[in-house]
């Protein structure tokens, strides 16, 4: 049998016609079927690459089309000229081959979302001039200010003047410092929170301020913030998340989500998170920055406590976004701090006192008057000799004659 039947649309309308499909000769393929007869040179048509047992497409040169699925007939009439094309053919046949070439995409997609996006992005953010990353943390600014509730501080500006001055001895040696900035924001409707936006701005809310008891806590944050910077993480987490939409759009043709990217950073900045990897590099920052000030790491570890608690008694009332919904909270990343806390006072015994929770009169029997009733230590007394032996045993203590025989007058 030299024929086959098919599907014919003569390209003017949308009529179906089922015709018989015939071979003349060599050159020749003759269309039939009700009020169609035509003959053509097969040289003039042309046909659609085999996929599996899809149906294939003849075209005529007057724009008429054929919809056929005589695959067996269909390639002793119109060979494969292309290599490649039947060695595709063949593969697609095979059910081994098509679960293979699965395999091989799936971990083509994998590789290029989990290493090669990331990848390529560092590079992109190594070469983003600084004053366009200036331009577009000012353009983020600009929209948490108008839609995501931010307004001018309420802070007393003696307040913010102490916390500048605090963030500019922390930033003042480090790379790019000029570009580095504090703004103050009052976010009742975010909380505590601080934002590292790309060209160098931490925006810090008054809500944050207000939670600490103790600014070394605003300095553990903020040196993390600062870590953030150093490593242009919001810029380099922007262009990934960039290109994930960039590469979804291109499968899925859906392009319109690509466009959204730089409206969509205030709220990645809000509720989304940093990779593991950014965030340990930046907790990492915060401890020697804080080391080399003389500041034990261990106040990020009370910061992070502050927070969590602070986000654990503001999650029942779903009111804000807490600090820790941006920045994961972990146990181990505040055991990372205690351990580093730990190190820094084995340096450091003289600052033993400026640890979080330190309590002296506990440790070391030097109470307040005050103390006294509720001290379990039984050198928690006021004789000489008492100050005495702690200064010779522990660093840092007040071994001065004088000043204790000034504390047993009081």
């Amino acid at each position: 049998m030299n024929a086959f039947k098919a599907s014919y649309f003569d390209g003017l309308t949308s009529r179906q016609h089922d015709v018989e499909v015939q071979r003349v000769d060599a050159s020749t393929v003759r269309v039939i079927g009700d009020n169609i007869d035509r003959s053509d040179p097969i040289s003039s048509l042309r046909i659609s690459s085999r996929l599996a047992r899809t149906t294939r497409t003849i075209a005529f040169s007057d724009g008429a089309r054929i919809f056929a699925s005589d695959h067996e007939l269909l390639d002793r009439w119109f060979p494969a000229e292309d290599r490649l094309q039947r060695i595709v053919d063949r593969l697609e046949r095979h059910a081994h081959a098509v679960a293979a070439s699965i395999v091989v995409c799936l971990a083509m997609a994998i590789f290029t979302f989990a290493w090669g996006v990331p990848w390529l992005a560092d590079r992109i953010a190594a070469q983003v001039p600084p004053s366009v990353e200036t331009r577009l943390g000012d353009e983020v600014l600009g929209q948490l200010d108008r839609f995501f509730g931010f307004s001018p501080s309420t802070l007393d500006p003696s307040r913010k003047t102490g916390l500048s001055a605090r963030f500019a001895r922390l930033s003042s040696e480090l790379p790019g410092n000029e570009n580095y900035r504090l703004a103050f924001r009052n976010a009742p409707g975010i909380g505590p929170n601080a934002l590292a936006i790309p060209g160098g701005t931490i925006v810090i809310t008054d809500q944050l301020v207000t939670l600490f008891d103790d600014d070394r806590e605003f300095d553990a944050v903020v040196a993390h913030e600062l870590g953030h910077q150093q490593h242009r993480h919001a810029l380099r987490q922007t262009l990934r998340s960039s290109f994930v939409l960039v590469i979804a759009a291109l499968f899925t043709g859906d392009v319109s989500s690509a466009s959204a990217i730089v409206i969509g950073i205030p709220t990645f900045l809000l509720q989304s998170h940093y990779s593991r990897g950014f965030e340990e590099e930046a907790d990492q920052f915060a401890f020697s920055t804080l080391a080399a000030h003389n500041t034990s790491p261990a106040w990020f570890a009370a910061a992070m406590r502050n927070l969590d608690e602070h986000h654990g008694a503001a999650k029942s009332g779903d009111r804000d976004i807490a600090y820790l919904s941006s920045h994961p909270s972990t146990p181990s990343r505040i055991a990372a701090a205690e351990a580093s806390g730990e190190q820094f006072i084995a340096s450091h015994p003289e600052l033993i006192r400026e640890t979080p929770g330190y309590d002296a009169c506990e440790e070391e029997g030097i109470c307040a008057e005050d103390d006294l009733e509720d001290c379990d230590n039984d050198d928690c007394l006021y004789p000489a000799e008492s100050f005495e032996w702690q200064s010779s045993e522990v660093p840092g203590t007040v071994d001065d004659k004088a000043v204790i025989d000034s504390i047993q007058k009081e």
